[in-house]
This record gives C-alpha cells, structure tokens and sequence, in this order.
C-alpha cells in the first residue's frame, strides 16, 4: 500500500481512493429511513470502542457512538434478533449475576425484548419481565456517548485539523451532547429516557429495578440527531413507517411468482430502495449505500434509477434534477471540475465542508456525464414526460457540451486523468486505485479511456439528438460525433480474443485485459456482432464466471484478488448490466444462465437483501456466495439490480412514444409464470402475465388502462 503523505497528511491510504473500511460489517445490524442509517452490533447495540463502524449516522456524522445495554454490569445473552424494514427487534434473557454480598439472580429469570424504529429519529422500547418465583433486584444500565466524527474517519482517514470540543448537558430524563465542528456548523444529539432514569450521567443512565413474579417494566429511549424530533409513541411511529412503506410497494409496479422466495426478494430490494430515498432543497434521490456511501452519487443514481424506470420511475427524475442542479459551471481542478460536469459525489459533512477531503461537491467521474444524457432519454422513454425533458435541456446541453469537448481533446475518445491531487486515480465505476491493470499486472497510465465509457458517450451523443427534438431544438453534430465514436470503437478497442480491450492506455494503447468492462458495451453500445460474440463468450469462461456472476477481474491477471473492491469481485450492478447486453444482442442462453446465477445468489444472502458486492470465489467451493466484509447493504444499485434483471428478462422495453415491447421473454428456471400488476409506461398502466409452455413463455395482456399499444417482437427495441 502507498502513502498518499500529498493529500492525507499521516493516513496510510492509496493513492487516488477514497479511504476504505477496515474490518467487517457483515454480521452487523443496518438500519436507514428518513435520512438517518443505523449500524449495530447482532443484539442492537452501538459501541464504537468494539467495533468502529456502529454508529447513528445523520449527514456523514455519527450522532450516537454508543448505546449498549447492559444487566448488573454484565452483557445479557442475546436469543434472537430479526428485522423487517426500518423495524428491529431482539429478545434476551440474564446471566446468573449478583452484586458483591448480594443476592443472586438467576440465570433466565429476565426477559428482555428490544424494539426500535427509524423514523425521524431512533425510538427504543426494552420490556424487561420477571419470570422467576421470586422478586428479582437488578442495575439495568444504558450507556450513551455521542462523538460527532465524520464518516471518514470512521472509513480510517486521520484528520488533520483538531477534533471538536463536545459538550454535554445533562437533564433529569435525557441528556444532549453538542460540537461545534471545524465549518462551524454545530451538531446535536439529544437522547431521552421514559421514565426518568434513577440516575442520570454524561455516559447513560441507570435503572435500579425490583420486578415483581410476572412483573414487566417498560423503558422508553429516543434519540433525535440534529433537528429530527420524534414523539410518538414507538407503536405509533412504527405503524406510521410501514404504512409509508406498503403506499411506496403499492405505487411501485407489484411483482408476483409461483415461487414465494423470488417474491419476497423483489419486495425486499424495493423496500432497500425506498430506505435509500434522501432529499435534498426538496427534492428526492436516491442515496448510494449504507454506511459508507450514504449520499448522492451521480453513476449511482443514475445507473439505479434506469434500472428501476420499469417499475418506478418518478425516482429517475428526482436523480436528474439534484443531479442537474449541481452540475459544474466553471473549472476547478481541486475538485475535477469542468462546465456541463454532472457530479460524482456530493457530502455534507465536517471534513467535506472545510476541504480536507475533496468529496463536498466533487466531479472525478468520467462517465457521470454521458450517463446524464442516457438517463434523461430512458426516463423519458418510459414515461413520455416532455415537461420534465424541457426542464433538464439546459443541463443536457452543457453535458453535451463536455462529452464533445473531451472527444476533441483526447484525439475522438473520452478519457480521463485526475487533476485533483486528493482526488479519484481511477474515475470510472471501478474506482479504486488498482482497478485497471495491463495483462501482466501493471497499472495503467493515465490518460485511461475507459471502454464502456465510449459506449456510454456514443448512447448519449444520439439521445441526446432524439431529446432535442423532443424540445424542439437542434443537436448540430451530435450524430455525427457518436458515429465517429462508434467507428473508433472498433477501430482502437476491438480484440480478437476478447472482443474489446479494457481500454486505452494514455488514450492511445489498447490494454487487452480480461475484465467484466465490455459488458457495458453490449448495453449501450453499437458493438460489431463478431466482437460482442467474443466478448460474450468469453465472459463465461472460467477465470470470469464464477457460477454467481462475472468477476470484474480475471483470475488469470496478477492482482487478482476474490476479495479486491474491483479486482476480482462480482458486483450485482455490472452483472445487470452484462445480462442486459446479452438479451438486447439476442444471446438469449447465455442471458438465462446468468439470470438464473444471479437470482440464485441473491437468494441465498440473509433476507436476501443484495448487497454492494460479493467475493470472486468460485461456485463449486461454496454453498453460498462468500461475502465482501465491508460491503454497503442497503445498495442502490444493487438493490435495484434484481427489478432490472426480472424486467429484463421478461423483454420489457419502451419500443416508441406509446409502444410497448415484450420481447423474447424468458422465465428464471425456478419459475413457471408471472404477474406484473401497475406497470406504468407513457401515462398508461398495464397488467400482464406470463407462463412457461412448452413452445416459450406466452404473455397475457390483463388489463391496459389508457393509450398505448403492446406489441410482441422477436428484436429487442433499438
């Protein structure tokens, strides 16, 4: 490992990355609604001291660095623990204890059940209840600490500037912790316990109990970061969550199976997306990934919410408009910024807002921009919604502009190298700094032009001529850009053996490295039948295709690693990605075998939530997928990633303002028939289903309501 001494000062950390988490978050509790995530310990504690990463996060702030429970000074036992949405229970039993020269309580006299609830803050109900014959006297304690870091340095960044001074108030029922950080921005945590604790101090409170044979003692605990205030009663606010939750399910287009674990994956991978819905000047997106990346990050969002325009599509829009509204308007290269620049990631915390590291407003993406315009058009193509196409014209353009300019400026190739010193080496999706290397092993020199990027820009470059007609507008060179890009593409790019290199080295060599890269291609871009035949087969060979999914690295490279960030993992998003690719280009068998790998692994994570990534570990060592220790969960891309791959499959495409395609549908192999009820297309909503046969899937139009057409075709839309 490097040292960036240039832009960390004393942090051991990769050049060009940003700081990644030590440990694991594995068998951590997750938690996030309301803008607020939750990670716990299994029982539901919070204890920073244990274990780093657990925490009450609120704005890249931890708000609550501890709040473990604890009976006569001893951690009860834990029996079970369970979640559903925003909601977390766990029950617990005693230990044998006695204070010195007391009586002992014996072991499973107590019952204890947690509950909680995110709401607009953390609400907390513990019941403790005496089983035992005899009364039983007991210190319950809850110790509370609130340390205000910045969720880097939570991720191992060693901050330079002083750490902020906390101050501690301390009431009868509650206290509230404050600091006032280094942007002068003061943050709050203020914790209440009902009923009054028999003693309160800076570190929690105490509970002196005496419970009665059959007695239950009732002990409410609420914490609000910063402004957020909840006082309902936990009944209430939980009944208020997940009422928002099933008008969420209910808006959102309803997927049904004869196979109920399928059911329930697709209904938890909508649920993980409406926890990740954050606003922000009133407008919503959605945030990439609890607990690292819990904000908005341009690909991410973009990438997420084309996935999920099948099924709920308002959400596309609100990512187009945050996005579009911080878009760049000058250059800045402490930020790799350029006018029409679409973000890469924005912050609101501590060490963002005083620059000590760059991710505030920051714009080291080379494909955030041309994905803008994609978006745009998909959005669009689903929904025929010209107003809101008319409202993002000025930010197309400037996109545009920036994807033209680059094009001039790297010889007919976009391509990227960072300007930032502290900022991303690596600004594709696979970001870290060791992500793109030559066969042999060796990094690649930048200017990199990245292949999938080039087939982002020649999809953009033609959306964006079909959106300026939709607003009445030229796109004067526009076509004729994408078609030079196209040709370049195979001119500079095409492999015999691979079908495309990973890229150009300097903008000029091409780097024929096995890597999961070309898959982008056969999703948006105009690959020659011959070369996308390649690349497709040689993704399933075996030092790609795990069984689970396709590595992002071949184990073939050295470097490869089953547990490097991009270096060897499988990523649920890019495998989406590489099935869409397949299905558009008509390699139906290789489609169905991936899909199938693809539900079945996401299937077998618990609660079968998806999480960011998994280990490149191939299918016959394990049972199920080994995980990423530090993998974000909830994940936007990935959460949306299994909606898409089921709407991909079942060949759903817009094919004109007011056609509807289903193409070619296939059936996952544990799957013999599906309803899709509410599928909004261009102001209309349809009811379809479909069922195995023995000539292929027939498709039944159930209902239609409103004006549209749907029509079944053996070419998938252009």
């Amino acid at each position: 490992m490097r040292r960036n001494s240039e832009a960390q000062g004393s942090a051991w950390l990769p050049v060009g990355e940003e700081p990644q988490p030590a440990g694991s978050i594995t068998d951590c509790v997750i938690l996030r609604n309301e803008g607020i995530s939750l990670v716990a310990l299994a029982g539901g504690d919070i204890d920073a001291a244990q274990h780093e990463a657990t925490g009450l996060y609120r704005c890249d702030t931890r708000h609550l660095s501890r709040l473990r429970l604890t009976l006569g000074g001893l951690a009860p036992i834990l029996l079970d623990a369970s979640q559903d949405g925003a909601v977390f229970s766990a029950v617990f039993t005693n230990p044998a204890m006695a204070e010195p020269g007391g009586p002992v309580v014996p072991a499973r006299a107590l019952l204890i059940r947690r509950r909680r609830v995110l709401g607009r803050g953390l609400v907390e109900s513990l019941t403790i209840s005496n089983y035992h014959p005899e009364p039983q006297a007991i210190d319950l304690r809850l110790d509370v600490e609130a340390d205000f870091r910045d969720i880097f340095e939570v991720r191992g960044f060693e901050r330079r500037s002083p750490r902020p001074r906390g101050e501690v108030v301390i009431g009868r029922a509650g206290v509230r912790y404050r600091a006032t950080g280094a942007d002068g921005v003061t943050r709050q945590t203020t914790v209440r316990f009902d009923p009054p604790p028999t003693r309160m101090g800076p570190g929690g409170a105490v509970y002196r109990l005496t419970l009665e044979p059959r007695q239950t003692v009732v002990l409410d605990l609420r914490v609000n970061p910063g402004e957020a205030v909840e006082r309902q009663p936990l009944p209430q606010v939980i009944a208020r969550v997940q009422r928002e939750e099933r008008a969420f399910l209910a808006e959102a287009t309803a997927f049904q199976c004869d196979y109920e674990p399928l059911n329930y994956a697709v209904e938890q991978a909508l649920r993980d997306i409406r926890a990740l819905r954050t606003s922000v000047d009133g407008v919503e997106f959605i945030a990439a990934g609890v607990p690292w990346f819990d904000t908005l990050f341009g690909r991410d969002s973009l990438i997420a919410g084309m996935f999920l325009a099948p099924w709920a599509p308002r959400l596309l829009r609100g990512g187009l408009e945050v996005l579009a509204r911080y878009q760049a308007d000058r250059h800045d290269p402490a930020s790799d910024a350029a006018p029409g620049k679409i973000p890469h990631e924005l912050r609101w915390g501590e060490l963002a807002a005083i620059g000590e590291v760059p991710f505030g407003k920051y714009y080291g993406s080379v494909d955030a921009t041309p994905l803008f315009i994609v978006a745009a058009e998909e959005y669009f193509a689903w929904t025929g919604d010209r107003e809101a196409v008319r409202s993002l014209w000025p930010a197309l353009q400037a996109a545009a502009g920036w994807c033209l300019g680059e094009l001039e400026r790297h010889g007919g190739v976009i391509a990227y190298a960072r300007e930032s010193a502290a900022g991303l080496e690596n600004q594709g999706w696979k970001d870290s700094h060791d992500a793109i290397r030559w066969p042999d092993g060796r990094l690649v020199e930048p200017p990199i032009a990245l292949v999938e990027v080039q087939a982002y820009t020649w999809a953009a470059l033609r959306a964006y001529a079909r959106l300026a007609s939709v607003c009445g507008e030229t796109a004067e060179g526009a076509e004729a850009a994408a078609e030079r890009v196209a040709a370049i593409l195979e001119e500079r790019f095409a492999d015999a053996t691979l079908g495309y290199a990973l890229c150009l080295e300097r903008a000029r060599v091409p780097v024929p490295t096995p890597a999961s890269n070309a898959g982008h291609v056969l999703w948006l871009g105009d690959p020659a039948p011959a070369h996308a035949a390649a690349f497709a087969d040689r993704a399933f060979q075996s030092d790609l295709f795990t069984g689970w999914g396709v590595r992002t690295l071949a184990l073939s490279v050295p470097g490869y690693n089953p547990l490097g960030y991009h270096t060897g993992s499988v990523w649920p998003h890019d495998n989406a990605i590489l099935l869409a690719g397949l299905r558009r280009l008509g390699f139906d068998d290789l489609a169905r075998t991936l899909g199938t790998a693809f539900i079945e692994a996401a299937l077998a994570f618990p609660a079968s939530r998806i999480p960011e990534l998994y280990c490149g570990d191939p299918r016959e060592l394990r049972l199920v997928p080994t995980p990423y220790p530090v993998a974000s969960r909830p994940q936007a891309w990935s959460a949306a990633s299994l909606p898409f791959v089921l709407s991909t499959l079942l060949g759903l495409r817009p094919a004109g303002p007011a056609t509807l395609a289903i193409t070619r549908p296939i059936l996952p192999g544990m799957v013999e028939w599906v309803r899709l009820r509410n599928l909004r297309f261009a102001g209309a909503a349809v009811d379809l289903a479909f069922r195995r046969g023995a000539a292929g899937v027939a498709v039944e139009v159930e209902d239609v309501r409103g004006d549209i057409a749907i029509v079944l075709t053996d070419r998938w839309p252009r």
